[in-house]
């Protein structure tokens, strides 16, 4: 832990999903951990407010947890707020972190900044820049990989250390489980969830089952982020996953017999199953991080499924 030691960190997005994970790992770390809050008047949508902030913190590492955005539902709601804020927010915290000094700047960004329409049925970080984004997340994964290449611009001419992390679908504690701001993951636990508590005797799930999506469980997730911020120094984009995808109907099965669910789980093919296999490759993540993930998705649905039995109001409130 000596990388820690005396460093002062911002980790903004800190009360949000994954960055609160990271807070909580880094309470056990030799270094003074701050967490912006809205609340308290900070805005990273406001470059002014973003330099003040970083001014009174004077962080020597800041963590960009922060974003803008919800389910499949959300982002047709809401598609320009999402752009808009979170291409700020992006745009302001690199700035400010320039600006003052800021010695590592370590930003989360998302697998849906990969093109969209590959043919690859494994992305790993040399096809990034190989195609359009999926339209139905343009909006999102456009700020995100706008943030790379401020990164890589920041680089060249400031000599700015910025690493960017792309990060596998993610699921876990803390997670949102409203079904305008759920995933894909976090919305089936809690449709078998919702249908075993109500004695519902059949459960509704899009498409054939078929797909094969990755998820990684966010505790994980963390350590992670954290042993990036330590030993990773290039501007290079660099995948966070476990490498492994499942279908969507062995998903749903592994959430049926941990809950101990005894319903249908009902395939509606009416419905668009989207691209067959969503998986990111892991290669450079272990060459690089000499690291990978330990959770069996098992575990960790288990872990989820609690966690949610202990906070369902909260987490299903919009």
């Amino acid at each position: 832990m000596s990388f820690w030691k005396d460093r002062r960190v911002v980790v903004a997005g800190g009360g949000g999903f994954v960055g609160s994970h990271i807070r909580n790992l880094l309470a056990d770390y030799p270094c003074q951990v701050f967490v912006p809050r809205t609340r308290d008047g900070c805005d990273f949508t406001d470059l002014r407010k973003t330099l003040e902030y970083f001014n009174k913190t004077k962080p020597d590492i800041v963590f960009n947890c922060s974003a803008y955005q919800g389910g499949i539902k959300y982002q047709q709601l809401y598609p320009g707020k999402i752009y808009y804020t979170n291409l700020l927010m992006g745009t302001f915290l690199m700035e400010a972190a320039r600006l003052t000094g800021v010695k590592k700047y370590v930003n989360i960004s998302a697998g849906c900044g990969y093109p969209g329409y590959l043919k690859d049925e494994v992305m790993d970080e040399s096809v990034y820049w190989n195609g359009p984004l999926h339209e139905s997340v343009l909006n999102y994964g456009f700020t995100k990989k706008a943030q790379i290449v401020q990164g890589w611009c920041y680089k060249k001419q400031y000599a700015f250390n910025s690493i960017h992390l792309i990060m596998a679908n993610m699921y876990g504690p803390g997670e949102h489980f409203h079904p305008d701001r759920s995933h894909g993951l976090a919305a089936l636990i809690k449709k078998i969830y919702d249908a075993k508590r109500d004695n519902t005797g059949k459960v509704e799930i899009w498409g054939t089952g078929k797909p094969v999506r990755e998820w990684l469980y966010v505790k994980d997730a963390a350590v992670g982020i954290v042993r990036a911020a330590e030993v990773y120094d290039e501007v290079e984009p660099i995948n966070i996953s476990t490498g492994h995808g499942c279908t969507i109907a062995a998903l749903a099965s592994i959430i049926k017999d941990i809950m101990g669910y005894e319903g249908e789980l009902f395939y509606n093919t009416a419905m668009p199953d989207g691209a067959m296999k969503k998986v990111l490759g892991v290669g450079r993540m272990k060459q690089k991080l000499n690291w990978e993930p330990g959770t069996s998705i098992e575990t960790g649905i288990r872990e989820t499924i609690q966690w949610l039995e202990e906070n369902y109001a909260a987490a299903a409130a919009g």
